[in-house]
């Protein structure tokens, strides 16, 4: 298991022994946005010049409205000199959250915009598919499919589309030497 999974799923534990599992992902979102917009904070949290004594004194004024588990979680990057895993961190365990709650992220490309009352029957036929769990549904819109669907849930991917059929019977006759 990586450094980056390690530390989501221990945060992750963490969060939900305190059952602050939503709260401290939102926590992390905006303390990583709050990095993004400061040039100064962001030197301050990842630099490796600044004592970690400072940096967790720093941590507490600055997280004093947040979780437990999110400013303790911090401390931990910050005693364990990997604060730059952070940004990694955060939609790993945002994966983590979803999965809790029964979650499931779903890209849908299509060749065509879908009216809501389809997307509303395939993200309802999809979850019956994937044991009740509820269809969190990204749409995206490529023309060059020519038909069909690509559908990807997690790191598998269905390649319904017309164009993926056709590049699958381009392969075969390829394999076989008919083209």
């Amino acid at each position: 298991m990586s450094a980056v999974s390690t530390y989501a799923q221990a945060l992750f534990e963490a969060a939900r022994e305190r059952e602050e599992i939503e709260e401290t992902l939102e926590n992390l979102k905006e303390f990583v946005d709050v990095l993004h917009e400061s040039d100064e904070l962001r030197e301050f949290f990842y630099g490796v010049h600044i004592p970690e004594s400072q940096k967790r004194r720093a941590i507490d004024a600055l997280t004093e409205e947040m979780s437990t588990s999110t400013r303790n979680f911090l401390k931990i990057l910050i005693d364990n000199s990997r604060t730059e895993i952070l940004e990694d961190v955060v939609p790993r365990y945002e994966d983590l959250v979803e999965e809790y709650q029964g979650k499931v992220e779903v890209e849908l490309t299509t060749a065509v915009e879908l009216s809501d009352e389809m997307l509303d029957r395939f993200k309802s036929r999809l979850g019956e598919i994937l044991d009740g769990r509820e269809v969190m549904l990204e749409t995206y819109v490529e023309p060059n499919l020519v038909g069909g669907a690509v559908v990807r849930v997690g790191e598998k991917q269905i390649d319904g589309s017309v164009r993926g059929q056709l590049q699958g019977l381009r392969q075969k006759m390829l394999e076989r030497g008919s083209a």
